[in-house]
């Protein structure tokens, strides 16, 4: 019997921050925390679902799928995480419409300026439309920031109506609006360090090899700072529009259903 190595085994380090992410998440959220578990294994279903269905499709389906997908994950995680309620439903629906604003106002600019500046030079290889994948990246990338902006306010207003139902429509408003001026520039940070983050190893395999600084981050970082500004302007939108939808939605009693 003959064997050969095939390649390095480094998956026990996955394991073991895998085993401390489940262990600190179930420690901490107890119940809610088995139940975000339970969502990221179906959202992660459902991506290997889109990537699958990418391969297979044309240029003009790509962000039909996207689009299937988003509404997928929005639904399924909202509802696992926080069940069935107004605050839900409010936060559902915010999400979906500030994320495909969000969609909507990045394609009218790019199609404005008929994408100078935008450098698809990574995408090189892939066989579809490069402009088509770009956008289904900004559709899916801005969910995760409208989400938790969607649930941050949703859940601040229900909080407002468990204290005193008897507050006025107006000053849940106004408490509202200082919560968002509060979680808008932080959540706007969080999406540039996210997306910028994951281009360090490019950056600095470039500028190492004599690359001019301005050429590598025009080269390497102008669809991610696209993307982090495309999901910036998501969260901007979300907040008023969170803020509305709960108090519109969410009753006096905020443990009622509909």
């Amino acid at each position: 019997m003959t064997g050969k190595i095939s390649g390095v085994k480094r998956d026990k380090y996955v394991v073991l921050f895998g085993s401390l992410f489940l262990f600190v998440l179930v420690s901490v959220a107890g119940k809610k925390g088995l139940l975000s578990l339970v969502s990221i294994a179906g959202n992660i279903l459902l991506f290997s679902v889109a990537l699958d269905s990418y391969e297979i499709a044309d240029n003009a389906q790509l962000l039909w799928i996207s689009s299937a997908a988003v509404i997928g994950w929005t639904v399924l995680t909202l509802l696992l995480v926080s069940g069935r309620n107004r605050k839900t439903y409010a936060a559902i629906l915010s999400t979906l419409i500030g994320t495909f604003m969000t969609l909507i106002i990045a394609y009218g600019v790019i199609v404005w300026t008929n994408g100078q500046g935008l450098r698809y030079e990574e995408m090189q290889f892939v066989t579809h439309y490069p402009r088509r994948i770009f956008l289904s990246s900004i559709l899916i990338g801005s969910l995760g920031a409208v989400m938790d902006v969607a649930i941050t306010m949703t859940a601040a207003i229900q909080e407002l109506y468990e204290k005193d139902p008897a507050i006025s429509a107006g000053a849940l408003l106004r408490s509202g609006r200082e919560i968002g001026k509060d979680i808008m520039g932080t959540m706007a940070n969080v999406l540039l360090f996210a997306y910028v983050s994951g281009a360090i190893p490019t950056l600095v395999f470039y500028l190492e090899n004599g690359s001019d600084v301005f050429h590598t981050f025009s080269m390497q970082l102008s669809l991610e700072i696209t993307r982090a500004l495309a999901g910036s302007i998501g969260i901007v939108l979300t907040v008023p529009l969170a803020m509305v939808t709960a108090v519109r939605l969410i009753p006096k009693k905020a443990g009622d259903r509909p």
